[in-house]
């Protein structure tokens, strides 16, 4: 087989070189996640705030409650036709998606004050972490021209988001959709802005967010051979 292989390869290699190869980008359509017709109601409840005890860390500095979902309320308001309805205060019914998932009555029971006919909630994580350290890089001194090696003091801040985002049917209470998205970002400056943080993590992962309720594109390259 591995001799047949070969053989053929070479009986195709000229054809290959004598055509030519075009490179072609596609825009391809991508179904939203959430099976709807694009003008329900929704209402965007309280999310669950993971590692709430890191009281010194500069994540806790952030109101990740307001900020995600004053974010995700603009998306959706801006890239749908979604009726996006108002949700009173109110207390989750657990600190996990088991917890969230069982307690159907609790969904029901929002979606009747709310009038939503889908109800979106979930876990969000928000972490800052400032490293700094040395690396050794090498340079030319412009006194003899000569390669030398030296430690450079390297500082950078990354911004870790991760989202359990979930979706419930208002009317039953039933969990119709959960997905996970994580993104980071690391920038070369310790200390670097804890807002300007979680929105360079937003921005990365809008279309995602917003792909679970309309349709989204995706590009993709493709080759074509002519000849």
């Amino acid at each position: 087989m591995k001799r047949i292989a070969i053989i053929v390869f070479a009986v195709l290699l000229p054809l290959t070189a004598l055509a030519g190869v075009t490179e072609v980008k596609l825009k391809l359509p991508l179904k939203p996640k959430l099976s709807i017709s694009g003008d329900e109601k929704i209402a965007i409840a309280p999310f669950v705030i993971a590692n709430r005890e890191k009281k010194n860390d500069r994540a806790s500095k952030v109101d990740v409650q307001a900020e995600f979902q004053r974010y995700l309320r603009k998306q959706l308001t801006k890239n749908t036709k979604l009726r996006l309805v108002d949700v009173p205060q109110t207390r989750l019914p657990g600190t996990d998606m088991k917890a969230l998932e069982a307690n159907r009555d609790y969904w029901k029971s929002l979606g009747a004050k709310t009038g939503a006919d889908y109800i979106v909630s979930g876990i969000v994580d928000f972490d800052v972490n400032d490293k700094s350290g040395y690396k050794t890089e090498e340079y030319v001194s412009p006194a003899d021209g000569r390669t030398y090696y030296r430690q450079v003091l390297i500082e950078t801040t990354g911004f870790v988001f991760d989202i359990d985002i979930a979706v419930f049917n208002a009317d039953t209470g039933e969990k119709v959709l959960e997905d996970n998205f994580r993104d980071f970002k690391e920038f070369d400056q310790r200390n670097y802005d804890e807002i300007l943080g979680l929105f360079e993590n937003l921005r990365s992962m809008e279309t995602q967010l917003v792909g679970i309720f309309v349709p989204q594109e995706t590009s993709a390259t493709r080759y074509v051979f002519t000849e």
